[in-house]
């Protein structure tokens, strides 16, 4: 599978560049209920059905590689994630908690 073929699946799903598999169908499920032809006018019927394709064939595209990623077991990956994730948090936090600023005077 090709970079360019992820890419193009991950700009149709609305994806950033990195995304958790629950933020991958979030996207998708919006997506095909926005699309789906049983939701539209008989009008824009042929452009529903072939965004409702497109959608479908990027979020396979996007799950195929996501199933064929080896993912680590190994203590120290796993800590190393926690820790990654842990820090992230932290971030996160700081961020929201100097959002206003020092209010204090």
């Amino acid at each position: 599978m090709k970079f360019k073929e992820i890419d193009t699946a991950r700009k149709i799903l609305g994806l950033d560049e990195s995304a958790t598999l629950e933020e991958i169908r979030k996207a998708y499920r919006k997506l095909v209920l926005k699309y789906h032809p049983d939701r539209c006018t008989d009008k824009n019927r042929k452009e529903y059905e072939e965004m409702f394709k497109k959608i479908t064939n990027a979020y396979n595209t996007i799950m195929v590689y996501c199933t064929s990623y080896k993912y680590s077991f190994k203590k120290e990956d796993v800590e190393k994630t926690k820790r990654e994730k842990d820090i992230d948090e932290e971030l996160i936090r700081n961020f929201y908690d100097n959002w206003l600023g020092d209010t204090e005077e």
